[in-house]
C-alpha cells in the first residue's frame, strides 16, 4: 500500500508518538509510507531520525488554498492509495485536498469530545472510508456526534514500543536530587487544564503531611507561550510544595524516564487513551488514574493500579500514601501491568489492526468502484 499520514501538531505528544510508530511499522512490513507535516514540526525531525520521508506545508487550515493545492497535487503524483488523518482541524485539509481523487481518507480520533457543528462538518467527514478511535469512550462520542455513520468508526488502542534503559530512570533521580531507596511520584504529559494538575498538587500538599520525604516529578510543557505553567509553579509554592515538587519540563524518552517513579498519576479530568499509562505500565510502575474517558480500558481498579474520581484530590493523596507504603503492593500491579500491556497494548497489536482496516477500506472502495463502471 501507498500510504501517507497528515499532522499539523508542531508538539511532540502521545498523537503524534503514534503516527510516528505507525508510520515506521506500516515502513517495516513493506508499504511505502511519508508524511505530511508542518516545517516545524518535532514530528518532522523524530520522523526524519527515522527515515521516514516527509513533504512540510504550512497547514494553515481548510481553506488556505496554497496548501490544500500543493496537498492535492502531491497525492497524485506520489499515487496516494491511504491518506491517515491525525487532528480534528486536519480532518477538512485531508477532506479538500482529496475531493475528486481516488485516496481513502481514514481519521484517528485523539480526543474525548464530541465534534461540534455537526451540520457544518458532516459534508467533509462524509470524505472519509473509516475513523479510528483511540479507545472505546472515543469511538462512543464520536458516534454520538453524528459525523460518520456507525459502521465506520472502529476502536484501536494506541501501542507502544518498549523502551528500557536504566540510566534514562537513574539520571531523572539523580537531576532530581533524590536516592535510589526515596520514594517518587511522577507525572508524565503535556501541561495544560485538562490534565488536572491542579488536583495533583492539591493531594501532594495532603500527602507532604504523611510523607514529608517524598518528591512529585512532573515531566511535560505546555503549548506555546502559556500562562497555565506559571499558575501550577504559582500554585505549588502557596501549598508549601518548594522542596517536593520539580518541575522538569520537556524531557526526551520519557517513556523510558518514568522507570524513575514508584507511582505514576494521571489525573487528567477526562482522557482519551492516555499513552503514558501504558507506558507507565510498560515499565512496571503502578498507576493512580482518574476513573474517566479511556484510562478505565486501561487500568483496571486494584489490579494493575488505582482509579479515582476525577478532582477529589483527598482520595488521590490517600491511596498514593498506601502504594507508597507497599513495596510488595507496587511490585504486584506492576508485573500486572507488565502483562497486561504485552496482551493488549504493543505497536504490534495496533500495527496488524490498522493494516487490516486499510486493506479493508481499499478493498470496499475497489468494489464500489468497480459498480460504478460496470
Amino acid at each position: 500500500m501507498r500510504i501517507a499520514h497528515l499532522s499539523s501538531m508542531t508538539g511532540f505528544y502521545g498523537g503524534e508518538v503514534c503516527l510516528a510508530n505507525l508510520a515506521t511499522g506500516m515502513r517495516d512490513r513493506g508499504h511505502s509510507v511519508q508524511c505530511v507535516v508542518r516545517p516545524d514540526s518535532r514530528l518532522r525531525g523524530e520522523l526524519a531520525q527515522r527515515g521516514i520521508p516527509t513533504l512540510a506545508l504550512p497547514l494553515v487550515d481548510w481553506y488556505e488554498p496554497v496548501s490544500v493545492s500543493r496537498l492535492r497535487r502531491w497525492l497524485i503524483r506520489e499515487d496516494i492509495q491511504i491518506l491517515h488523518t491525525h487532528l480534528p482541524r486536519d480532518y477538512f485539509i485531508a477532506a479538500a485536498a482529496t475531493l475528486g481523487t481516488d485516496v481513502c481518507n481514514v481519521g484517528s480520533r485523539h480526543q474525548l469530545h464530541r465534534i461540534s457543528l455537526p451540520v457544518f462538518k458532516r459534508p467533509f467527514l462524509s470524505r472519509f472510508s473509516a475513523m479510528i478511535g483511540v479507545s472505546g469512550a472515543v469511538s462512543r462520542q464520536l458516534v454520538a456526534s453524528d459525523v460518520v455513520d456507525p459502521s465506520l468508526v472502529s476502536t484501536i488502542p494506541n501501542g507502544i514500543v518498549q523502551e528500557n534503559d536504566p540510566e534514562v530512570a537513574a539520571r531523572l533521580r539523580a537531576t532530581g536530587g533524590v536516592g535510589p531507596d526515596e520514594p517518587v511520584v511522577g507525572f508524565v504529559g503535556r501541561l495544560s487544564p485538562g490534565k488536572g494538575l491542579e488536583m495533583l498538587l492539591g493531594a501532594a500538599a495532603r500527602l507532604k503531611i504523611r510523607r514529608p520525604g517524598f518528591k512529585l516529578f512532573i515531566l511535560g510543557d505546555g503549548p506555546g507561550v502559556n500562562g497555565y505553567v506559571r499558575r501550577l509553579r504559582a500554585q505549588a509554592d502557596q501549598l508549601g510544595l518548594a522542596d517536593q515538587v520539580h518541575f522538569f519540563g520537556y524531557v526526551d524518552r520519557a517513556a523510558a524516564a518514568c522507570a524513575a517513579f514508584d507511582v505514576q498519576v494521571v489525573c487528567s479530568r477526562a482522557e482519551p487513551f492516555g499513552l503514558v499509562t501504558v507506558e507507565a505500565m510498560a515499565q512496571g510502575v503502578p498507576v493512580v488514574a482518574t476513573n474517566s474517558g479511556g484510562s478505565p480500558e486501561i487500568v483496571r481498579d486494584g489490579v494493575e493500579g488505582v482509579l479515582v474520581e476525577p478532582g477529589d484530590a483527598e482520595t488521590l493523596a490517600v491511596r498514593l500514601d498506601c502504594l507508597l507504603d507497599s513495596g510488595g503492593l507496587r511490585a504486584e500491579m506492576g508485573r500486572r501491568g507488565r502483562e497486561r500491556v504485552r496482551h493488549r497494548f504493543t505497536v504490534e497489536h495496533m500495527l496488524a489492526a490498522t493494516e487490516a482496516l486499510y486493506l479493508k477500506t481499499l478493498g470496499v472502495a475497489l468494489v464500489a468502484e468497480r459498480r460504478a463502471t460496470a
